[in-house]
């Protein structure tokens, strides 16, 4: 049977134990804890679900690098149903699921090798197990005729060791706080039914209040120096001309007429005046100098680099990669930009393959750079929505020509408003030319509590609820992260080396892949799926599946009475289990009545 492969693997690892970086798992998997109660039951669910996906013929590319002798196709496998079992890492693993079969003592090392290898590209794997999914899915689901989307957003990967490579302090905007960490960006692909990951990439934050302090001390650095020549030069021409005055004098005696001389003692007086006003400019700015260099020294001990101090970055683990190597890439994206990656991702997963028609976001990847690349796909067309800051990006009216911000906008066309009843919100169509780009701008305002947003498309011809239709779509992603962090340990990796923390989070989402397929084949429903209602079973599994269908009334009148933002009550519920638990319980009799209708 093809769930014995894992521990197949692992009967071939007799080698020399050592003390290694482990895998920190803090809680059981609750929502799957039908299929992995036991181990028994968790290889028969398992089976089926490899034996469909063919897994090692996935694997079977990257057999030329080895582990010990031991073929990466087992490892691989092994890794990917380690942790459906109930250990809390690989080490926990050998001593009590492999210990119950053979007296053999297995070593955790290639698995660790393996998973910080610099050469495995973790990327397409994921690609290839993401396309051999769809392949499966399609066998079992149609998505002809529904809309498909790539989906961008983030999240916050929290670690508790500062000498993880490449961490640093992160601000997780949903709580509000500072943490260390990772941002883990991800790009994923809506089917029509499921949301799958396809891509990702891991963020460092530098922090800006140093950097910010370091330009002011530069410019005032330049500044200063700037004065000292402009001083020191006027100061020689100074004495120049007290010079020629003098010798003048010498050489002229009582012959040389008074208007002249009193002329060119009027120069020297000016000359000398300015001299000393120069030299006072001079010293401000050297003042001012110093005051910025002491800024930059508070900043360097109240808020450095990365959040961490010179000495704790040089505890962090470092490695020396090959330039041509994956992992060097995946090291290389931790300080670029995210709208960079955002770009870069859309790029490979058309290259890849993948076919969408609209591409997801929210306002911190929005930019006239990630617009433009969408647009430069012509013969895909593919069509972007956004949600975009109230702030001062400037669009060009189409009607005035006129150059105004958003809000600037939504007053300027106020008694434009219209109202939606399936959204009981009020809009404002603007049509906008951003970067010489027609797109329309919607402004929204759903129930009375909200404030007002701004949503972006180019797809000209889209109307209101539609674009809210679609835009809803984004929130799997949002069930993607909730479902990951809290049941298949995403971010809970501890290792030092930066090529295991891609590993591992990789490893997570090939996983929820897997239990997607599994979901589809034995109760015809996507584990993410916010749009479909479900079964009563399947209802129990996981809360936010539906959600979308349930709660969106009640949401309404939440936020009516509270005066709340609905969109941002929504997504907080999707993120927090136990809220959702909570309004369940008061609302039940309603949701009973919907049920049933």
């Amino acid at each position: 049977m093809l769930h014995v492969i894992a521990k197949i693997a692992i009967f071939e690892l007799v080698t020399t134990q050592s003390d290694m970086q482990h895998m920190k798992n803090t809680k059981n998997l609750g929502e799957f804890q039908k299929f992995i109660d036991n181990d028994n039951k968790t290889g028969l669910c398992l089976e089926d679900t490899l034996k469909f996906f063919d897994i090692q013929r996935i694997f079977r590319e990257f057999d030329f690098i080895k582990r010990n002798g031991i073929r990466v196709t087992l490892i691989l496998t092994a890794l990917l149903v380690m942790l459906f079992y109930k250990s809390k890492n690989i080490h926990n693993y050998f001593f009590r699921q492999f210990g119950k079969l053979t007296d053999a003592k297995g070593s955790k090392n290639p698995y660790y090798e393996l998973l910080g290898n610099e050469y495995v590209c973790w990327r397409s794997i994921l690609y290839l197990f993401a396309k051999r999914y769809l392949s499966l899915s399609s066998r079992i689901t149609d998505h002809s005729g529904k809309i498909k989307a790539l989906i961008f957003d983030d999240t916050v990967t929290e670690k508790s060791g500062q000498k993880i490579e490449g961490i640093s302090k992160i601000h997780d905007h949903v709580t509000g706080h500072f943490v260390f960490g990772y941002k883990i960006l991800v790009c994923g692909y809506w089917d029509g039914n499921s949301f799958i990951p396809v891509d990702f990439s891991l963020h460092r934050e530098r922090g800006s209040k140093l950097d910010k302090a370091r330009n002011k001390r530069n410019c005032a650095r330049r500044k200063a120096k700037q004065a000292e020549l402009v001083y020191q030069e006027h100061r020689d021409q100074h004495l120049e001309k007290k010079v020629s005055l003098n010798a003048l004098k010498k050489q002229s005696g009582f012959s040389l007429q008074k208007a002249s001389q009193l002329e060119l003692e009027k120069r020297v007086a000016r000359s000398k005046k300015k001299q000393s006003k120069l030299r006072k400019q001079m010293k401000q700015a050297q003042a001012d100098l110093g005051q910025r260099e002491e800024l930059v020294r508070e900043k360097e001990k109240t808020a450095p680099l990365y959040g961490l101090s010179s000495s704790q970055r040089r505890k962090q683990f470092k490695k020396n990669r090959q330039q041509d190597s994956p992992g060097y890439q995946r090291k290389t994206e931790a300080d670029i930009s995210k709208v960079q990656s955002v770009i870069n991702m859309l790029s490979r997963a058309i290259k890849r393959g993948f076919g969408f028609d609209y591409v997801l976001f929210d306002s911190w990847f929005f930019s006239k750079e990630t617009l433009a690349r969408i647009e430069s796909f012509r013969t895909k067309s593919i069509k972007l929505i956004a949600m975009v800051k109230m702030g001062k990006i400037i669009y060009r009216d189409c009607l005035s020509g006129k150059e105004k911000n958003a809000d600037e906008l939504r007053k300027r066309y106020q008694k434009k408003t219209k109202r939606s009843r399936k959204f009981n919100a009020k809009y404002i169509r603007v049509s906008v030319l951003f970067d010489n780009r027609r797109v329309n701008l919607f402004f929204v305002k759903i129930g009375s509590g909200s404030k007002w947003k701004a949503l972006i498309t180019n797809d000209l011809e889209l109307g209101f609820n539609k674009l809210m239709e679609i835009y809803h779509i984004r929130w799997s992603i949002e069930v993607f992260f909730k479902d990951t962090k809290q049941h298949l340990q995403l971010g809970k990796c501890q290792c030092n080396n930066f090529d295991s923390q891609i590993g591992a989070a990789t490893l997570t989402m090939m996983q929820y892949i897997m239990l997607l397929l599994y979901k589809q084949m034995h109760y015809g429903n996507s584990l993410g799926s916010i749009f479909d209602l479900l079964s009563s079973q399947a209802q129990e599994e996981n809360i936010t599946q539906y959600l979308m269908e349930l709660f969106w009334e009640i949401v309404n009148g939440i936020g009516k009475v509270l005066k709340v933002d609905c969109m941002e009550l929504f997504e907080e519920m999707i993120r927090d289990n136990q809220r959702a638990e909570e309004i369940m319980r008061l609302f039940l009799p309603t949701f009973e009545k919907k049920s049933a209708a």
